[in-house]
């Protein structure tokens, strides 16, 4: 992430901000490949962005007829902790390491056998930046520049209000698109999906879905005239309403491809809380998220108060809706304070479908594995509950603690019919004191 990106961040939140803020992805895949069937066409075509109330990932299985197949199952998250990749292009052996991790967001197209040869339920997913051009399926940098599209989508390209400016979103080059026209849903099918499907993929990645228009977009040149759509501002219904459709349609037609595919996004709610309309909008039109803002606000620092508590919130929301949630939690440095931080603010929202990524900022594609990750903590015996000042759950094996408060330190006298230990192996007295956003995971000791 670079310094300009994290000033425009902090921006956005000084502002209210309530969208998500993912950063600039080195894998660049762009497409040139087109086209689409009639029929796909007019399928798509058909979906609206309004609400489906009750819509889960599940839900558009329930009509396919027998011989039909589901899409990939998520990995049952109950017991101890779990733990994803982001993205792998800096691992060599994915079948060796394959068995720490549930999912990977991002996989390359030549490690997807690996790792299911490592982990048969795995769940892996192809990379796609919901509205830029991301090369050819099994090359992200196939992309084409703008002279190209101008000569053959030119009513696909999205300009900003100058009217001359692609809408390029975080100093990203590559052609940004009006991801409200249909065409494009049923090219990014034909051009990703489908090879996706075929290859052994169990979903789509697609980064930077923020609600909002962060850009700058503004409109689109139809047959040569110019059609402006949103304001150029960050905050705009139509974009919002738009990003709905947009995944309304990319859900519906992964869900029915001959061998389905499900739609993980990344997208945060920010300051919306999980019953918000709009947030209740889009989680009825994906299959799970990946929260790359997490429990560290995009590694700018401890989420906290309120906001650590609406994030959890979410993450029970999205769960219990059958939705799988991702956690990216970045440090500037990774030591036990800052993963005992990551893991118990996990804990404390984890269901039957979260896991967990813990890295320095930007430090993605590498397989993260700790041995704390493998502690044995169990399965919660509660949900998260208030504990003399701090948030406590309990689990079968330990007990996660976390003081969320951005100012505030808490003193926190533990069960004195219990000895702990924290993931580290180190015994942890009957008081012990949670400073500030700091977070403890105790293992009752044998």
């Amino acid at each position: 992430m670079q310094g300009s990106w994290r000033r425009f961040i902090r921006v956005a939140e000084d502002k209210g901000s309530h969208s998500v803020f993912s950063s600039p992805r080195p894998l660049k895949r762009l497409q040139y490949c087109w086209l689409t069937g009639l029929a796909f066409l007019l399928l798509l075509s058909g979906c609206s962005g309004s609400s489906i109330p009750g819509h889960t990932a599940a839900s558009p299985t329930s009509t396919r007829s027998s011989n039909e197949q589901e899409i990939h199952p998520f990995a049952d998250t109950w017991n101890n902790i779990h733990l994803f990749l982001t993205f792998d292009y800096n691992i060599a052996n994915p079948a060796a390491i394959a068995n720490h991790y549930d999912f990977v967001w991002g996989a390359q197209v030549n490690h997807t056998g690996a790792f299911r040869s490592g982990n048969p339920n795995i769940f892996t997913s192809y990379y796609l930046p919901f509205n830029r051009d991301n090369g050819t399926f099994s090359n992200s940098a196939g992309y084409h520049d703008l002279s190209y599209w101008k000569a053959n989508h030119p009513d696909w390209i999205l300009y900003k209000c100058d009217r001359v400016t692609p809408a390029y979103e975080f100093g990203d080059p590559t052609i940004p698109f009006d991801f409200a026209n249909p065409a494009l849903v049923s090219w990014q099918i034909q051009t990703y999906a489908l090879p996706a499907s075929e290859n052994g993929y169990s979903g789509i990645a697609a980064d930077n879905v923020n609600l909002d228009n962060f850009s700058g977009a503004c409109g689109v040149y139809i047959h040569g005239q110019w059609v402006q759509r949103y304001t150029g501002q960050p905050s705009d219904p139509r974009w919002s309403a738009d990003i709905i459709t947009w995944l309304t349609r990319m859900q519906q037609a992964l869900h029915h491809l001959q061998h389905p595919l499900a739609l993980i996004t990344n997208f945060s709610p920010g300051n919306l809380s999980p019953d918000d309309p709009l947030i209740q909008q889009v989680v009825s039109h994906i299959d799970g998220v990946l929260d790359e803002a997490g429990f560290t606000r995009n590694g700018d620092g401890y989420l906290t108060d309120n906001n650590w508590i609406q994030t959890i919130q979410f993450m029970e929301s999205l769960q219990g809706q059958h939705k799988a949630y991702y956690s990216i939690n970045q440090f500037p440095s990774v030591g036990s304070d800052e993963i005992q931080w990551a893991i118990a603010s996990y804990l404390m929202g984890k269901e039957h479908s979260a896991a967990l990524f813990i890295s320095t900022e930007q430090g993605y594609g590498v397989d993260s594995w700790n041995n704390a990750y493998g502690v044995q903590i169990g399965s919660p015996t509660g949900p998260m509950h208030q504990m003399q000042g701090a948030y406590a759950r309990g689990y079968t094996h330990g007990l996660s603690l976390v003081n969320p408060s951005a100012t505030i330190s808490y003193t926190v006298t533990l069960n004195s019919g219990y000895r702990y230990k924290d993931l580290y192996g180190t015994p942890v007295g009957g008081t012990i004191t949670m400073p500030p956003h700091s977070g403890l995971v105790l293992v009752i000791s044998s």
